[in-house]
Formats: structure tokens, C-alpha cells, sequence
């Protein structure tokens, strides 16, 4: 086990955009493209993923800041603090669980598939820790290391097909190539969610007719409606709700502007190294294992380059602060997670297939529930971070969670523990 955690530690010191590449191109090989192509695939899969994490780190600062401006402009004052999805990872990588975690996640993601009962093999390696630190609260609050691994295994079944399940959606708005899905857990989580609020949409007279979506607002407003407009404009305005003077928000406003025009192209490089392989896997998986289908599971990152998601990422962050104060049960203080909402909301546009009217309904009931699952599991995840990493919980805070620690998922485990009596 302690050969299994230093190699993953390797791993995960080199970093995705160094060790992807790699893993694409050996895969490349294992279903029988020729090495120059293989290589090549990886090697524009690395470009583009480089790319996607330089842009979203330039646009998430700069959102960051206006986010944490406009928090403080509003005098917020709740117990439970957002301190950010890297106290979450921490957690995993700290943990007794991840050896063997690791291995698990694998054996049973690649037998699973073997029977048929998952399409998706989850190669996201380096956001295993979003599962791990679910299993990691379980063992904490049951005190039982059995019991916290077998949410680990079950919430990587979970997670896996449900990516399954989403696919399709995901395709047919080209948000990633066919073949690839997103089992990305706190994202994900989430979709059902977004689903049913389109389905209860559905059921509304007239307002189930409202449609729009930045190309309508761009048809009939022109050169006012294209994406980099928009994202001048909205950044201009965050700006302004953070109370920053002109010369800042005009930075925040050509930040936003230009991630409209960049991340598309990023992500057209990163998609073109994704497909090939993409491809050749599942002409392997038709030849050898009978048509059934493979599909690979990767980092939900890799869907924000629709300005859909953008623009809504943008918006969201006043309105997941408003949501703070006014929505009853709710203690957590959207902090170190908001510059990452982009990720939260994607299913939420995808699931509403671009219309922005039903995106921002989708995502305003998932911040919703982003931050009253997040105060739910607050406690213990307090304790497991007093125990794990003290130096990484803000000064002055008597509680932590974070938006991330806000999935559902994580909240239905403790909450299953607490109902069959397993606290320790």
C-alpha cells in the first residue's frame, strides 16, 4: 500500500498537464492506434489542458476577488466559512482510506464495466480525492474504516453511472466529444437536480416557452450580444457590485471579455486530441468485448468553454451571495469556492440545453442546495479538518465546509450514517 500512495503522491506532483499526455498516449497504444498518433493526441490533449487551467486561473482570480469585495460590501456575518475544495482534497490525501481507496475505485470501475453495468472509466485520477473525502468523513463519523471505504466504492459506482446516464446530453450540446463523460463528483452530483427543474419548467404554461441563449440575445442585439461583449459588460458590472474603483474594473471587465474569446479555443485544442482516442477506444471495444461500448471519464473542467456556462458562472456569484443571507437554515459563507462556480453550474446549463432563462433558475436551486448541504456536513467536516490540517482553517472560524463539500452526495452518506444509528 505505502508503494501504491508514493506512486499516486508522484502523480500527483507532476501535475495533470505533465502525466495526462502521458496516460493518453500509452492508452493510445493499448487500443491500437500507431504511436505518432497516439503521441500526438496526448501531447494536444496536454496543450489544451494547459491551456483551459492557464485561463480558468486568470478568469477564477480575478472572480475571486470581486467575489470576496462584494461578500464584504454585504457584511456577511454567518459561522460556517467556505474555506475552498483544496482543505477537501487535503483530507484525501492525508487519509488512511487512499491506498487502498485508489485501488478500489479502479478494480471495481474496470469489472464493473467488464459485466456491463458501466460504460465510463473514470481515468480522472487526480479528482479521486472528491470521493475519497466523502468516505473520509463517513470513517470519521462512524469511527468504522470499513464503513467509510465502502461509501468511497459505492459513491465511485454512483458517480461513474451517472456520467453514464448524462452522456448523451453532454454530447448533444457538444459540451465534449462523444465517447468522453464527466464523472466529476461535486459537479455532477448535482445534474438530477437541474434536470428536474427543467422537467418542472416544463409544466409551467407560458413560461415553458421562454428560451433564451446568447445566440438569440446576439441575433437580435448584434455586436452588443457576442460572448466577449457580454463578458465586458457583466464584468464591468461585478465590478462595480464589488465597489472597485475604474481602473479594476475595467480589468475585471477585459478578464471576462477575454476568457469569452479564449476558453473556446483552448478547449477546440484539448477536443482534438480527445477524440481520436476517443474513438479508437470504442472501435476497440466493438472489435474485442462484443460492441459493448467504453466510454472515458474525465475532468469536468474540460465543458466550460460554452459561453453559456461563462456567462452564467459570472452571474451567479452575486446571487449565490444574496442566497447566503436570505435563505433560512443556511450558516455557510460562500468564500474560497465562488471564483470555481463556473464548474458548479455547468450541469445546470447543459441540462437546459443553453436556454440561459432555464439555466438561471437550474443554477440559483443548485446554489441553493450547494449551501445547505454545505452547513449539513459542516460539523464533521470541521473535526476531520481540526485533525487533518488546523493550519488550513481561516483564522477566527468556529466552523468549515466549502462549496464543494456541498454535493449531495456527501450529505446523503451522513446523512444515511445518522439515520441507521452509526455515529461513533
Amino acid at each position: 500500500m505505502n508503494i501504491i500512495v508514493s506512486i499516486f503522491e508522484e502523480f500527483n506532483n507532476l501535475g495533470a498537464t505533465v502525466m495526462m499526455p502521458i496516460i493518453f498516449t500509452a492508452i493510445g497504444l493499448l487500443v491500437g492506434m500507431k504511436f505518432w498518433q497516439a503521441f500526438k493526441s496526448g501531447i494536444l490533449y496536454g496543450i489544451g489542458f494547459s491551456g483551459l487551467w492557464l485561463v480558468l486561473d486568470f478568469f477564477m482570480g480575478s472572480l475571486g476577488e470581486a467575489a470576496n469585495s462584494i461578500s464584504a460590501n454585504l457584511g456577511l456575518n454567518l459561522d460556517v466559512v467556505d474555506a475552498g475544495w483544496m482543505l477537501g482534497s487535503t483530507m484525501a490525501f492525508s487519509s488512511t482510506l487512499l491506498p487502498l481507496a485508489i485501488v478500489g475505485i479502479l478494480v471495481v470501475n474496470f469489472v464493473l464495466i467488464m459485466v456491463g453495468f458501466l460504460k465510463t472509466l473514470n481515468i480522472d485520477i487526480w479528482n479521486y480525492w472528491i470521493i475519497i473525502t466523502g468516505g473520509v468523513l463517513v470513517y470519521r463519523f462512524t469511527g468504522n474504516y470499513w464503513i467509510g471505504f465502502a461509501a468511497i466504492i459505492i459513491s465511485s459506482v454512483v458517480v461513474a453511472k451517472m456520467a453514464d446516464i448524462f452522456a448523451e446530453k453532454a454530447w448533444e450540446g457538444e459540451y465534449v466529444p462523444e465517447g468522453i463523460t464527466l464523472p466529476h463528483l461535486d459537479t455532477l452530483a448535482m445534474a438530477p437536480v437541474y434536470f428536474l427543474v427543467n422537467k418542472i419548467i416544463d409544466q409551467i404554461p407560458v413560461v415553458k416557452d421562454w428560451d433564451v441563449s446568447t445566440e438569440k440575445i446576439a441575433d437580435k442585439l448584434g455586436v452588443v450580444g457576442e460572448p466577449s461583449i457580454m463578458g465586458l459588460i457583466l464584468g464591468a458590472l461585478l465590478g462595480a457590485c464589488a465597489g472597485f474603483n475604474v481602473s479594476d474594473i475595467l480589468h475585471l471587465a477585459m478578464v471576462c471579455a477575454a476568457t469569452m474569446v479564449l476558453m473556446p479555443k483552448v478547449c477546440s485544442i484539448l477536443m482534438e486530441g480527445l477524440g481520436p482516442i476517443a474513438e479508437a477506444t470504442q472501435e476497440l471495444a466493438e472489435r474485442k468485448l462484443k460492441g459493448r461500448e467504453i466510454r472515458i471519464g474525465m475532468d469536468a473542467a474540460i465543458g466550460v468553454g460554452n459561453p453559456n456556462v461563462l456567462i452564467l458562472g459570472i452571474i451567479i456569484i452575486p446571487i449565490m451571495l444574496v442566497l447566503a443571507v436570505a435563505l433560512p437554515g443556511n450558516r455557510m459563507l460562500p468564500f474560497a469556492d465562488l471564483s470555481s462556480m463556473t464548474l458548479y453550474i455547468l450541469w445546470a446549463v447543459i441540462a437546459s440545453k443553453g436556454n440561459m432563462f432555464r439555466a438561471l433558475v437550474a443554477g440559483t436551486v443548485g446554489a441553493a442546495i450547494y449551501l445547505l448541504c454545505g452547513t449539513y456536513v459542516a460539523g464533521i467536516y470541521t473535526q476531520t479538518a481540526i485533525s487533518v490540517a488546523p493550519d488550513m482553517i481561516p483564522e477566527g472560524s468556529m466552523l468549515v465546509s466549502s462549496i464543494s463539500a456541498g454535493n449531495p452526495i456527501y450529505t446523503i452518506l451522513i446523512f444515511i450514517c445518522r439515520l441507521l444509528g452509526l455515529a461513533v
